[in-house]
Formats: structure tokens, sequence, C-alpha cells
């Protein structure tokens, strides 16, 4: 018991410093004035309120048959008449009057010494019933918990420490609104004015709310704490833990968060997102309905993925999404460019809808968030979480690649790995159709190792990119391609080849003199900034390879012209195509041996060399 009260404090603390508690901080800044215990009645409410919602709301409004949103809509309701209650002082003392007689707990009225402020815990309430964090497994598993039912004491102590957890940032800052109210001459000679300015701000917070505009700040906005919270929850303990409360099992019989099908997924879960694995056979979907943008369900293990291609054998992403998840809005975007580039050449990806909140069960809900995304794929709901159990899922946004045989073989949890899931989806379709023909990356570093192999995908750009492939045979081409470099990435997080000591992310000089570099290394010249996925030129800048392949691709983005010095002294001018991709450096039917030079302008940002 003690172990998941840990947990859940720690994973909502972490949630409770994200991007999300971002709409309601202003509130919560605005309403804590006044009486030295309102923030704590603030803090309590919100607190209260969120975990009865997350833990029961679902419940509830299924005992009683009331749609999901209903909650959502009482909770922007409530803000509306808080905020007209402090504008109008009478409707305020009206307001006020069912917590008038409300006690806060003991150390509260001891640390204050004050009365009154117990309005604070109504208003707490409303902000708690719009309150939605960031999702993370801890809040996962409460929310299927509550969803299923399976309440037990061990999920009420998880929710009652994630929502103090969660809360107890906005605390902070309520007593820092707070204590400037009891400092600032200027709020204590206009307390009328300011609470009626704090009253505008709150009538502002529920107009966006109902238009849905924090989500779009939110999307905008990194989530900078998905690292700590990955290292915290990928703790076997944790995940034992968690596992407990969801009721599930792995398949080798200790505590996971799926059932037995499950199991074999979970050595991918921490894998490495670049590589194809054997994980296992794709669990069944299970208690899927709603289905849309689809003639008929969609099922990963048959051969054509149960829906009409163009080809025997589909390749199938099984994402497992909510709508209201910003995470989620965020790599839809993503999700639905690899859908409608490899659509027709055997991807089918099928979006698996799991609510996070009671709201989002509603059929018309998702619809409309999926129209308004642009998501054209198939999409299903996982109202039962059946689904979401039987694949042991811990996370939103979470994918799983599943191969045309039926067999999962990437799992990756969270946003990101775009380029590195677009390499495994065209490896797969070409393991499925050797003889396919794949149109341009969407990812900057989208192309796989066949592409060059080939001369480029279809529609690839650079000089070159149809038609490019030389006309030997198998065997010639096994031939030409022995020693060749391995793929190079350039960014500060997986470079490996660079001579440069100051390889590091930032902005550098490097020096201009400098010897040829041994294959398969590269040096940089000139003026560079190194982020950690991409090299870009803050001057005049160059770079030296050292070099064995028939053909040469540097994965690059932005405006501009690369000037490539080949090791017999010609030269070319390559222009980056507007679509970033895979541009061809050397492309032909002889190898290319020794140091290339690439002169590379400002504005043009390269990620990766592919070599065939």
């Amino acid at each position: 018991m003690w172990e998941l009260v840990l947990i859940g404090l720690i994973g909502g603390a972490v949630t409770g410093v994200s991007p999300c508690i971002l709409p309601v901080l202003p509130v919560v800044l605005v309403v804590s004035g006044g009486d030295r215990r309102r923030p704590f009645a603030v803090a309590l409410g919100i607190a209260v309120s969120f975990a009865a919602i997350t833990l029961l709301g679902t419940v509830v409004l299924s005992a009683l048959g009331l749609p999901g949103g209903v909650l959502r809509w009482v909770g922007i309701a409530l803000l509306v008449a808080v905020g007209v209650g402090m504008i109008v002082p009478a409707v305020g003392e009206l307001l006020e009057r069912p917590f008038s007689r409300l006690r806060m707990p003991g150390w509260i009225d001891r640390r204050t010494r004050t009365g009154g402020g117990a309005g604070g815990f109504g208003i707490g309430l409303a902000l708690g019933a719009v309150y939605v964090p960031c999702a993370g497994p801890v809040l996962a598993a409460v929310t299927v918990a509550g969803a299923t039912g399976d309440i037990g004491w061990g999920t009420v102590a998880l929710t009652v420490a994630f929502a103090v957890g969660a809360c107890s940032p906005l605390l902070f800052f309520a007593l820092a609104g707070n204590r400037i109210g009891q400092r600032a001459a200027v709020v204590r000679r206009h307390r009328t004015a300011v609470t009626r300015v704090a009253g505008a701000v709150v009538l502002l917070l529920a107009v966006a709310l109902a238009a849905d505009a924090p989500a779009r700040l939110q999307r905008a906005l990194p989530d900078w704490t998905a690292g700590v919270q990955r290292a915290f929850t990928d703790d076997a303990g944790v995940r034992r833990a968690l596992g407990r409360v969801t009721g599930g099992h792995g398949a080798d019989g200790d505590p996971g968060q799926g059932g037995a099908e499950a199991g074999s997924l979970d050595a991918c879960r921490s894998a490495s997102p670049d590589e194809l694995r054997d994980c296992g056979p794709a669990p069944a979907f299970r208690g899927l309905e709603g289905w849309f943008n689809t003639d008929a369900p969609v099922d990963p293990r048959s051969p054509g993925g149960g829906t009409p291609g163009t080809g025997p054998a589909r390749v199938t992403l099984v994402d497992f999404w909510a709508y209201a998840c910003i995470n989620c809005q965020r790599a839809n975007t993503h999700l639905t460019a690899l859908s409608d580039r490899y659509r027709d050449h055997g991807l089918t990806v099928v979006g698996v809808h799991a609510p996070e909140y009671p709201f989002e069960q509603e059929a018309g809900n998702v619809r409309a968030a999926a129209r308004d995304a642009g998501i054209t794929y198939p999409v299903a709901q996982d109202n039962s979480f059946a689904t979401w159990r039987a694949y042991g899922n811990r996370y939103w946004p979470a994918h799983y690649l599943v191969d045309h045989a039926g067999t999962v073989r990437q799992v990756h949890e969270g946003e990101g790995a775009y380029a590195e899931t677009e390499r495994l989806v065209r490896a797969l379709i070409r393991e499925a159709d050797p003889g396919a023909r794949l149109p341009a990356p969407v990812e900057p570093g989208g192309a796989d190792g066949d592409d060059a192999a080939r001369g480029g995908a279809t529609g690839t750009a650079g000089a070159g990119a149809a038609g490019t492939a030389g006309t030997t045979g198998t065997g010639d081409a096994d031939r030409l391609t022995v020693g060749r470099n391995p793929e190079t990435y350039l960014g500060a997080e997986r470079s490996r080849f660079h001579t440069d000591h100051g390889h590091t992310a930032g902005t550098h000089s490097f020096p201009t003199d400098v010897p040829e570099p041994r294959r398969p290394r590269y040096t940089l010249t000139g003026d560079w900034r190194i982020d950690g996925q991409s090299v870009t030129p803050t001057g005049p800048a160059g770079l030296l390879l050292g070099v064995r392949g028939r053909v040469v691709q540097v994965v690059a983005s932005g405006s501009g012209t690369l000037r490539t010095t080949l090791p017999d002294g010609s030269t070319r001018q390559i222009p980056v195509p507007s679509t970033p991709g895979s541009v061809d450096l050397v492309s032909g039917p002889t190898v290319t041996e020794g140091t290339l030079r690439l002169d590379v302008p400002e504005g043009v940002t390269l990620y990766s060399f592919t070599f065939g």
C-alpha cells in the first residue's frame, strides 16, 4: 500500500509541473487572494474533485445513464458561476453559503489562524472538474481501474496520492498568489476591483475551455517532464505495482499491466525504436466498438489486415490514443501523414481510442475530434480497455508495429521516434512485397537502408531521384556495396563517427584546415549549431566524409544548394528540395571511395547520411 502511495505522489508531482497545468494556473493565482486559508482550500478542492471524478466518474455516469461529457460541462458551468460571483458580490455570497460551515483540516487552521476562506473549496471543486493533467502510466492505471470498476483500496490510495502530488505545485502557486495579494499595497487598496478582475479571468477560462483553446497552447509546447516520467515509470518495481492496480498479469505470471498475450511484448518496450524485433504475435482486438473511417473492422493478425488494399499483405500500426491527450494530439499529426503517404503501398494505421476521461467515451466526441485532427485512418473505441489490457499498454500515446504475418516488430511508448518508425514501416512493406516502389519519406531521416541500395525512393528529392538504380544484378550489387559506410547520424544524441572533440549540443566554430577523415568518419568545418538530431550551419560551413558506397544520400531540410566535391575532384550543385527528405549526393553503377566534401549554406539542416 505504501509503495502505491509513494508512486502516486511522485507520479502526480511530475505531472503537476508539466505544461498541462497551464490552463488552470492563472485562475489558481487570481482566486487565492484574501484569506490565508484560501490557497489550501482551492488546492484541496481541486484534489478532491479530480480524484473523485477520475476514480468514480465513469462508474457513476454509467449507472445514471448520463453521457460522459456531463462532468466537464458541469465544471465549466460552475466556473461561470464562480466568475459571476466574484464580479457580483451578492451572487458570490450565495455561492459560498454551502461551504461556509466547512471546516478545514486542523493543521491548516493552526497554520493560518484565520477564519473564512472555505469558499475557495468550491472554486477548487469546479477547477478539478476541468483539470486535465498530462497522461502517464500512473494516471493510466487509475483510469483503467476506474473505467472497468476494478476499484480496491490500492487503487484508492494510488488515486488520492496522485491527486495530492499533482495539486502540490498548484498549491505552491496559490500560496505565492496569496502572498502577493497580502503584501502588495495596491491590491489591498483595490480589493474589490482586483476580485472583479479575477472573476473576469475565471470567465475567460470557462469560455476558453468550452472552445478547447487551452489544448492548442499545450500542443505547441514540448512536454518537458516526459523524460523524468519515463525514467520513473520504467522501473520494474513501479510497473509491477501499477500492474496490481489494473489486475493484469504478464505471460510469466508476474504482475504486469496486460493479459498473458502481452507478456512477450515486454522486452520490446524498452528496446531501441530503430530496430525490427520479434515481439511475439499481435494480441487479438477485444471489445472494440464504434469503428469509423473503415467499412469493416481491422484485424492486424490477418494477412490483409482485414481491410481492402492494393495487395494481399498489409503492415499495420496499432496506435493507442485519447483525443484530449496533448501528447497524442502532437503524435497524431505524424501518424496521419504516415498513413496518407503509405496507405496505398501496404500500410494500415489503426487508432485504438482508449478514453482517459469520461467525456472521451462519447462516440460523437471521438468522431468530431478525429475529423478536426484530419484523421482518415480507421479508428475504434476501447471504452472497456479490453484491447488496452490485452496489449499490456501503459501510455497515451503508444504504438505497436505489426508485420504482414501478424507479428509485432516494434513497440514505442510516448511521443517521438517518428523517423525511426517510418524506416521500419518501409522495411516491413518491402518485406511483404520485395518489389514495392515506395514514395519519398515523410520524416527527415525516414528513408530505410533499401532506399539507398535501390538508388532512392520513388519521388525522393535530389539529382537522379527516379531511375537512378544501377542495372547491375543482385550479385554484382552485393559485391559493389561490401564495406559501404554504415548509416551515419549527425546530431549530438546519436553521432558515433565524428572526429570533432567538441561534437556536443550547442554552437561551435570548427577549424577549416583539417586532415581528411578515414572511412567511415566525418569532420565538421566552419560554424555549426549542433542539435540533438541534426546540425545546421551558422556561417560558412563544410563537412568532410570518408566514404565508400555506390549511393550516398544525405537527409536534409531547409532551403539552399549543396555543393559536393567528389574524391576525383568533380563537383555538383544540388538544390535542397522544399519537402524534407533524402538527397542523392552520389548515385551510379560504380563505387565512390575516398573523401567527399560537402559545402552547406546557412538555412539548410542535415540529419544523417545513408549509403548503398
